[in-house]
């Protein structure tokens, strides 16, 4: 029998050996009183690993503030500021990978340049110790990584600072991680009397997720598996956590089974369709474009040319291999969009997702993308859809299946996604011979920031958020509001839902990407009526 107690990443209290040996010793058939004795008496309470400390060189004041046109907006700003979550926040109390992008970003708005570089330096020590940067720094996540965004953290972070020393020291402990994912992620797809070689989220896993067994177990072993399905369901449960969308019906065969209709049940039937390994995924091959890219400049700029040529241009060819592939499978020239590739029916998936706005973020299009903003701006036409549908900021899927990385949660790494691919437009980043900086972009990029501001705000003020300083209908409030991970599509102002968990608080990209929105857009930005309306 499995019960599902509460010891959720909980510490020992006691040495791990005598853990072990209490726990072995338990009954196959304990009672829920019986393990929840054990876990009282062998656990501490969780959370306790988070210690607030102060910043080193801390600047009340950033440069970003001032740029903010709205007083309640720069102050709103400023709160978020003061309330930094290295971590992502809520259940999440150790560094994650691909969230720790997103985080870097806020603190480099912030001017906390010393704890982002610690950061990268963490992870590069990861990368030394166990070839790669797991899912997080538990010891059960060694089994898995997320998308590969440390190479971009680097570039943020030099842009930022200029500071040669840390990109010296880490561009051979990036290209050992580019090279782990090269080796045991990339996939041969024959398509047209020719090869692409193209990446995927692959992981092997026989058993239920530490963090996650009851969900697991529920999912996999209820049902009449044979032992082969189960170990191959668990690698495919395994490796949509790995690609950081756990779950969505992006991975599923089936992704239109309806969710129970009981809501605070997860969608099990739909996770037993898992395919998760046969994607390949259109995120993942942009962020390896853009790694590839960046390293091939980084070279240059830590070496001399005779001695980095080869390396330099490796790189360049295995971008421009990638491009092809990308293009090839994954461009669908008649929506105008960008689409998974199944490799179990060697077709493109009809589901929409947000990840279609990863390659406009990498700079990895199509020719006629590239030549003519027209095109280039069609294909944000879903995008202005979305917008005129829903009152919050786009969903991440249009599919209500009840997983987290579907409708109708917003999330704000695909929030950042499409913006840095509008701005990329809007400045012509993508071909010499497009230079002019079209306002449409720029006009759709900024329309988006405004919902996602908006909804941050309003969902922190209704939680009991203030600002008695500069605006006396919000004073007795209790200055406790809530940034969430994600948000809801369908209003202004309200957290996400569905999926194996609660929706969490913190939350560190959350604050990472408001805070870069704020510096790019602080002067147009507009108090939401959430407030105007009190």
């Amino acid at each position: 029998m499995i019960l599902k107690i509460a010891a959720n990443r909980k510490p020992t209290k006691k040495p791990l050996n005598e853990v072990l040996e209490a726990g072995n010793k338990l009954p196959q058939n304990a009672s829920k009183s019986t393990l929840q004795d054990f876990v009282n008496t062998y656990f501490s309470k969780e959370g306790q690993e988070l210690v607030q400390i102060e910043l080193p060189n801390f600047n009340p004041s950033p440069s970003f503030l001032k740029k903010i046109k709205e007083p309640i907006i720069r102050e709103f700003a400023k709160q978020v500021h003061n309330y930094c979550f290295v971590v992502p926040g809520g259940r999440f109390r150790e560094i994650y990978y691909w969230d720790s992008y997103f985080v870097i970003e806020g603190l480099l708005v912030s001017e906390i340049y010393e704890i982002a570089k610690n950061m990268i330096e963490n992870f590069l020590d990861l990368i030394e110790i166990y070839g790669f940067v797991p899912n997080g720094s538990r010891i059960y996540y060694l089994n898995r990584s997320q998308p590969p965004l440390l190479t971009q953290m680097v570039k943020i972070y030099y842009e930022a600072t200029n500071d040669t020393s840390l990109l010296r020291k880490a561009f051979p402990t990036l290209l050992k991680e580019y090279n782990f994912w090269y080796k045991n992620n990339t996939i041969s797809v024959h398509k047209k009397d020719k090869t692409y070689h193209l990446s995927h989220y692959d992981v092997y896993n026989f058993y239920p997720r530490p963090e996650s067994f009851y969900e697991d177990y529920t999912t996999v072993e209820l049902d009449s598996f044979n032992l082969t399905v189960k170990h191959e369901l668990y690698s495919d449960i395994a490796t949509a956590a790995e690609s950081g969308w756990d779950f969505s019906s992006r991975w599923a065969r089936n992704p239109y089974i309806k969710p129970p209709t009981n809501s605070s049940s997860n969608n099990f039937e739909i996770l037993r369709t898992l395919n998760t390994r046969a994607v390949v995924p259109i995120e993942l091959n942009s962020i390896l474009y853009m790694n590839e890219i960046t390293l091939s400049e980084f070279a240059k700029q830590v070496d001399d040319w005779k001695t980095v040529k080869e390396t330099v241009n490796r790189l360049k060819k295995s971008a421009e291999e990638r491009l092809e592939g990308m293009i090839e499978l994954l461009w669908d020239s008649h929506t105008a969009t960008f689409r998974d590739y199944n490799l179990t029916s060697n077709t493109q998936s009809k589901i929409f997702s947000l990840a279609a706005y990863f390659p406009f973020w990498a700079r990895a299009l199509p020719e006629e993308l590239l030549t003519d903003s027209k095109n280039n701006y069609k294909s944000f036409s879903n995008v202005s859809y979305l917008l005129s549908k829903y009152k919050g900021c786009p969903p991440a899927t249009e599919i209500n299946s009840g997983l987290q990385w579907d409708f109708p949660n917003s999330w704000p790494p695909l929030i950042y996604a499409i913006i840095k691919g509008l701005l990329n437009s809007y400045h012509g980043y993508y071909s010499n011979s497009q230079n002019i900086e079209d306002p449409m972009f720029l006009d759709l990029a900024l329309n988006i920031s405004q919902r996602y501001v908006s909804s941050v705000l309003c969902a922190w003020y209704s939680t009991g958020g203030s600002i008695p300083e500069l605006l006396t209908k919000l004073q007795g409030t209790t200055d406790v509001g809530h940034m969430f991970e994600k948000y809801s599509a369908l209003e202004t102002g309200v957290p996400g839902n569905g999926g194996e968990y609660q929706v969490q608080d913190g939350f560190g990209w959350t604050n990472g990407v408001l805070l870069w929105i704020m510096s790019n857009f602080g002067d147009k930005l507009e108090v939401p009526e959430c407030i105007n309306n009190q």
